[in-house]
């Protein structure tokens, strides 16, 4: 078989099985969000979190894809957020800190297992992800 070819092919069956495990993550996800977004729970999680939300300058419903994505990944947090109506700034915050701080549980077993001090990592990294937002939240109009 011509190398090209068999680039492609194994490429292509790459890209595939990718794309497969994607979806196990998001569809779920995605379907899991719009159950609690058009439930009574959508309400009462906007009016809990609001308080901590509007310190980053986001509505209360930005508590669901930053909850998502702390307990999955950026994928689950992208998800998570498709289902709202944020603006680019508001986004923007929400990405950001989830870049920050996401896949905590995964990540606090995983530093456990190699000896590293998984709490003060897990508290490290909550930190962080909040300075980042205060940031972003006060940049985003400049910048976007």
């Amino acid at each position: 078989m011509d190398p090209v070819v068999q680039i492609i092919k194994t490429g292509f069956i790459k890209a595939i099985k990718t794309t497969l495990m994607l979806m196990k993550v998001v569809l779920p996800i995605y379907a899991l969000v719009v159950i609690i977004k058009y439930s009574p729970v959508m309400p009462f999680l906007e009016r809990a979190f609001e308080p901590a939300m509007r310190i980053f300058n986001l509505p209360g419903d930005a508590v669901v894809p930053l909850i998502t994505g702390l307990f999955t990944d950026e994928y689950g947090a992208i998800a998570a957020a498709s289902q709202f109506d944020f603006t680019a700034a508001e986004l923007t915050t929400v990405a950001m800190i989830g870049l920050v701080c996401h896949s905590l549980p995964v990540e606090y077993a995983l530093s456990r297992k190699i000896g590293l001090p998984a709490g003060k990592i897990v508290i490290y990294r909550i930190l962080a992800a909040v300075v980042v937002g205060l940031i972003i939240s006060r940049l985003g109009g400049v910048l976007l």
